[in-house]
């Protein structure tokens, strides 16, 4: 059964962010002669703090499905313990300098490596057996925090103006862009890790602006195989679909089970685990950018 960590039902307060995260097995895990449980984690938090985070845990992992959970689950409580580290760095108008956006990324490494290590400690294993990807994304009043070690998909919806009929009111439609380079290694088909061996210049991070924000979408690269283009140039428009039911609490979790499983979605792909973890809000006119 999935864990409930991968099963969070959506948030709902008033003018603050909804949030959905789940995480299933895919059907290339559930079919194999020794079914194996799934290896993805996601947690995600609304209200005014938006947090998405997912873990995929590495195929050739013994353990891998519970660093992945460990791994969230300690990512998450982090955010907690930090909010005021948080606030200072993504709620001001005042945007912090390059350098303690490096040493906050570079804290959250080290948390989520030893906690990786206590974790291989306390079941006495190798700490490669635990590896696992690692995908958060941190929102403030200002500014969303990214970070990104090894595969899978950080997505941004922003609502941009379009052209409307002489008179008519703006209009905007969704944008969606990815965030960071394809997580591989320095070969084909070989991806990073948080384990021992990861260094931070091998990280992915960096902040970018709230305004006209409408979503946030985290997936392992099972989920992406269906929603991100190879090179993540293009972004299937049904994850504003998603996005957009989520901040009318039109989304559940069956809804996203039903879909990861249907034969659309698993028609030619590799039936890896799916996991996403989506956050989204409607926009006042203080967000709105005009370009």
């Amino acid at each position: 059964m999935p864990d409930e960590l991968s099963h969070a039902e959506p948030e709902r307060q008033e003018g603050a962010w909804a949030a959905l995260a789940t995480a299933v097995p895919g059907l290339a895990h559930l079919e194999a002669a020794a079914p194996l449980p799934c290896q993805d984690a996601a947690a995600a938090v609304g209200g005014r703090r938006p947090v998405a985070i997912v873990a995929d845990g590495a195929g050739s992992s013994l353990a891998s499905d519970m660093g992945a959970r460990t791994l969230v689950a300690a990512m998450l409580r982090l955010a907690d313990t930090l909010e005021p580290q948080i606030s200072w760095l993504l709620d001001g108008q005042d945007a912090p300098g390059a350098e303690p956006l490096g040493q906050f990324a570079e804290l959250l490494v080290r948390h989520a490596k030893g906690t990786q290590l206590d974790r291989a400690a306390e079941l006495q294993r190798p700490v490669r057996d635990l590896r696992s990807t690692l995908l958060l994304a941190l929102g403030g009043r200002e500014r969303l925090l990214w970070l990104k070690v090894g595969d899978g998909e950080i997505v941004l919806e922003r609502a941009v103006p379009i052209e409307s009929p002489a008179g008519d009111e703006p209009a905007l439609a969704p944008e969606l862009v990815t965030l960071g380079e394809r997580g591989k290694g320095e070969f084909a088909n070989q991806t990073l890790f948080v384990d021992d061996r990861l260094t931070f210049e091998q990280v992915q991070y960096g902040c970018e602006p709230m305004a006209a924000m409408t979503g946030i979408a985290l997936m392992s690269d099972g989920a992406a195989e269906k929603l991100v283009a190879h090179d993540g140039g293009r972004v299937a428009g049904q994850l504003s679909h998603w996005l957009d039911d989520l901040r009318r609490g039109r989304l559940r979790q069956r809804d996203l089970i039903r879909l990861f499983y249907s034969d659309a979605f698993c028609r030619g792909t590799s039936g890896d685990d799916r996991s996403v973890a989506l956050a989204a809000r409607d926009l006042t006119s203080h967000d709105i950018v005009q370009t």
